[in-house]
């Protein structure tokens, strides 16, 4: 199974350089940003299926509800899809950005995790790996489109799991969520970017 990586040649320039492009490049920018939401919200449903697959049971049990938990310094895509839809394109975009800033090291966490757990997992571990690379082109596409658009940025992230976990299936079930709340904010990015592209036609 190929998973696709990012096109480094496709990320924006830094902040302070993209407040000087013109309104068609920065529709160009959010066009190649939208195609990498793509990428990701494919990528992100086959790394959660992946992630699952290898932590058996309770995980791999198709009635198992995996316990709720928060995610340090990961924001949880609460809002409604009705009310998301709703916020103005600069709030998505922040909330985008927010998560984004921590998704890559949070995901090489459960990397380094998942090697201790799982040290056979090869296409688990490449997955990971190739997430964290995604997420970390997308938060410097996120961050020039809102510098373009003279939009503020979110705070530094923590993007710690912190201390180790106490057990093996807290470790999963950290993990298990970081993937869901992956998959779960590419689809969101997805439909931000789309409704973004609309207003930015080249």
């Amino acid at each position: 199974m190929e998973v696709l990586t990012v096109d480094r040649a496709n990320l924006l320039s830094s902040t302070s350089s993209s407040s000087s492009l013109s309104q068609q490049e920065v529709a160009t920018k959010i066009k190649q940003t939208h195609r990498l939401t793509v990428l990701l919200k494919h990528c992100s449903e086959q790394l959660l299926a992946e992630y699952v697959r290898h932590q058996g049971e309770p995980f791999s049990s198709p009635d198992f509800q995996p316990p709720a938990m928060a995610v340090p310094g990961l924001p949880s895509p609460s809002v409604p899809p009705e009310a998301w839809l709703a916020l103005s394109d600069g709030k998505r975009l922040w909330h985008l950005a927010a998560a984004y800033a921590t998704l890559p090291g949070l995901l090489g966490s459960v990397r380094r995790q998942q090697a201790e757990l799982n040290p056979l997992a090869s296409e688990l571990h490449r997955q990971l790996e190739a997430a964290a690379r995604q997420c970390l082109g997308l938060a410097g596409n996120l961050e020039g489109i809102m510098g373009a658009l003279e939009l503020p940025g979110p705070p530094p992230p923590s993007s710690s799991l912190g201390g180790p976990p106490t057990s093996a299936f807290l470790a999963k079930l950290t993990g298990y969520h970081v993937c869901r709340l992956h998959r779960d904010w590419a689809m969101r990015s997805h439909e931000a970017l789309g409704l973004l592209r609309t207003k930015y036609p080249l």
